[in-house]
């Protein structure tokens, strides 16, 4: 079977009769004394304290053997922050109001008033990115960071209305280069489609609420100079585009496997692009095909180049930052280039040997 992280768990018979077994129908404690006149009960505990610790089986608290520091894969380092196990009522609560019709009628409403503002007020959205003030870059940048939390308490909100718990909260290195928050909200995999690309879509929401309200804020000039207001509705813009991307695991790539119901689509898409481009460059034979879709390749092959473009993205953004802070700033550049290089010799040679495993994809993001 494949875990929620993304990895593959091999598992005999008697361990996954006892894991079909705990379906919700009947509690930890009934399953465990049914499979201990079968397996003896001190296998049976043990199993279900592997299956609570792989994050397989939800608990009224955090798992005790979670850690904080954690490489879910080889270009993610995830920092734990916070655990909302204790919030999930109160969550879900929240997200039972924020899904009832008059708060969606609003909702929309609000998104409305702040594309046609952004419309009519194009020129000054386009003007407040001319003035190059540092001091109200770094005023923006404070608040995208609080709606990025929020953005993330979104995806867990909705996780949480949906019927499933949200795990854990907090900050990511992606591709060793780009920070990013994140939510787990892996238990979001045992629901139906339709609440996936919801939980999916949640964050972006708030992104897009907050750039209408800040539309708002702007053209009626309520709350300060419109020119911070018209950069927050372009930081959000410019944070729901990023996330909806499918080439990436943002938001946008669970929504597209919420569409297609299948699983790691993007490392068998990328596993069929690098095949492609061997049998085109190397002259290799060709290999069945991992996805079996008529855009597997091309999907592939833009999976394996937006990453690039991203690194490359924000070594540029990060290069006056940290060379600022003199050498110190100027080696960790340096050493965040030599592994993006690294990780880029590391996909070419991918190519040349299509025998080599892709790495595996995992369910979130940030």
């Amino acid at each position: 079977m494949s875990l929620p992280e993304g990895s593959y768990l091999r598992m005999g018979r008697d361990a996954a009769g006892l894991l079909r077994g705990l379906d919700g129908t009947r509690s930890r404690d009934e399953v465990a004394r049914a499979w201990s006149t079968r397996i003896g009960a001190r296998k049976a505990a043990e199993l279900l304290q592997h299956f609570t610790r792989l994050g397989l089986l939800e608990t009224d608290g955090p798992a005790a053997a979670e850690k904080r520091l954690t490489r879910p894969n080889p270009v993610t380092i995830q920092l734990t922050l916070y655990r909302p196990h204790r919030l999930t009522r109160a969550l879900a609560a929240v997200g039972t109001l924020a899904g009832g019709r008059i708060t969606q009628l609003l909702y929309a409403l609000l998104l409305v008033v702040g594309v046609c503002l952004a419309a009519t007020h194009f020129p000054d959205m386009a003007r407040s990115l001319l003035d190059p003030s540092p001091g109200m870059w770094w005023h923006i940048l404070l608040a995208m960071i609080v709606v990025n939390v929020c953005h993330e308490f979104g995806h867990a909100t909705a996780v949480a209305a949906l019927g499933g718990h949200p795990r854990r909260v907090g900050v990511a290195l992606l591709y060793y280069v780009c920070p990013a928050l994140f939510c787990d909200v892996s238990s979001s995999w045992r629901l139906p489609r339709r609440a996936r690309a919801v939980v999916a879509l949640a964050g972006v929401m708030v992104n897009a609420g907050v750039a209408s309200l800040a539309a708002l804020l702007a053209a009626a000039e309520l709350a300060g100079p419109s020119e911070f207001w018209w950069r927050l509705v372009l930081a959000n813009l410019f944070t729901v585009a990023i996330n909806l991307i499918p080439f990436l695991r943002l938001d946008g790539y669970l929504l597209l496997l919420a569409f297609v119901d299948e699983p790691f689509v993007r490392p068998r898409a990328m596993a069929d692009a690098r095949s492609w481009l061997s049998q085109h460059l190397w002259r290799q034979s060709p290999r069945p095909r991992r996805f079996t879709r008529g855009w597997s390749i091309p999907y592939g092959l833009l999976a394996m180049v937006f990453p690039a473009l991203l690194i490359t993205f924000m070594l540029l953004v990060l290069a006056p930052l940290l060379f600022g802070f003199g050498w110190p700033g100027a080696a960790i550049w340096t050493l965040a280039t030599l592994l993006a290089l690294a990780r880029l010799a590391d996909g070419i040679l991918r190519v040349a040997r299509p025998g080599v495993s892709a790495v595996p994809d995992h369910a979130h993001r940030p």
